[in-house]
């Protein structure tokens, strides 16, 4: 779903209209709470990805990531790992005993935000539904204490979802203990 699509669902649940002028009307306040349920959601999914970076003179800038960086989880060239250490930053990685060169880093990230209406959410589309019912959550809390109750079912329905989540699920280095001592 898009950030158009997720802020019309939105409104949809909170009973408002969804033509142009409505959406204007909610876009920010909306959006936030959209954003902060995606950074909640990736917080608990903890998702990965490997990327290629230049390796010189055995440092590692991690500021060239086009992600966040959270944790670096492996250092790879060739199919062989290779062991590293935080420099004096922590955006620096330093790797003993390796040429310099291209490397494969694999790390864990934190989305970017959703801010135009064709972002769509860096999760998986099954989660795309807990973040509307998010937003309608924390819209609903600030109401009387009916809207309170019908706060309170979407976040029950909401922490169901993100309590489904598995990090690291189906990924297969993720099976494999590494015994270094």
């Amino acid at each position: 779903m898009t950030l158009l699509e997720l802020l019309r669902g939105t409104l949809e649940q909170l009973d408002r209209g969804t033509d142009a002028q409505t959406i204007e009307a909610w876009r920010d306040k909306l959006t936030r709470y959209l954003n902060d349920a995606l950074f909640d959601l990736s917080a608990a999914a903890a998702p990965k990805r490997t990327d290629t970076l230049t390796l010189t003179d055995r440092a590692l800038a991690l500021s060239g990531l086009p992600k966040r960086c959270v944790k670096v989880l492996a250092l790879s060239r060739s199919g062989r790992r290779w062991p590293f250490y935080y420099g004096g930053e922590t955006n620096v990685l330093f790797v003993p005993n390796l040429s310099d060169g291209g490397i494969e880093v694999t790390y864990r990230y934190m989305p970017d935000g959703m801010g135009i209406d064709t972002d769509v959410p860096d999760l998986p589309a099954q989660y795309h539904s807990a973040l509307i019912l998010y937003a309608v959550g924390r819209e609903r809390a600030m109401g009387d204490s009916a809207s309170i109750a019908a706060a309170r079912a979407c976040f029950e329905l909401y922490y169901a979802v993100k309590r489904g989540i598995r990090a690291g699920h189906g990924e297969l280095d993720g099976y494999v203990i590494e015994n270094r001592y």
